[in-house]
């Protein structure tokens, strides 16, 4: 999995030990420290400001519940992402359900800084306007590196759901940016000539 999306912040024994026992101080100084990366994960995956708060709070609740069971054999953050991950994919299981859309094939050129800030603009709509299993198969896989296989697991379907999802949400994000590019262009046309 990738690092570098916030987790990945060290955190001293001592605090985990106290947090292994309860010690209300120690899951105060882990939940400061992790809160804003774990409701960073949690909004990219739910979208919704107010479901990730829950799931937030959910998880940091869960987590503390099951500090017994972090064994250290890996980072903290990287058991504490997963467990985000976890109450995010469950919340988004509980939400109804909408119809795939069919999609287009378009590949993005990138040619300048300018250009590669707009189309990560563009990237953040596009994200928003899909649905909320593509847009979590998308953020698990090529942001945080998850592999379909545990994808799968999630959300409790087979391999196939995941890579049938990121390749459908990829080109329904590649469609998006190009037609928002297409919208712009455009714009600046008329602009022009006005």
């Amino acid at each position: 999995m990738m690092t570098g999306s916030g987790f990945d912040i060290d955190l001293d024994e001592v605090t985990l030990a106290g947090a292994r026992r309860g010690d209300l101080r120690a899951c105060e100084k882990i939940f400061r420290k992790f809160n804003t990366p774990a409701y960073t994960v949690a909004v990219r995956i739910c979208k919704c400001h107010e479901l990730a708060q829950d799931v937030t709070q959910e998880a940091f609740i869960s987590t503390f519940k099951r500090m017994h069971q972090f064994r250290g054999d890996a980072p903290f953050w990287g058991w504490l992402r997963r467990i985000i991950v976890n109450h995010a994919i469950s919340a988004l299981r509980k939400l109804p359900r909408h119809d795939a859309v069919e999609l287009d094939d378009h590949m993005a050129y990138v040619n300048s800084e300018e250009h590669q800030m707009g189309l990560a603009m563009d990237l953040g709509q596009a994200l928003d306007q899909l649905g909320h299993e593509d847009r979590a198969v998308v953020w698990l896989h090529d942001v945080e590196g998850y592999k379909h296989r545990e994808i799968a697991q999630l959300f409790d379907k087979t391999e196939s759901f995941s890579k049938t999802r990121l390749n459908r949400a990829r080109a329904r994000l590649r469609t998006l940016i190009a037609d928002s590019e297409k919208e712009s262009f455009y714009e600046t046309s008329v602009n022009a000539t006005a």
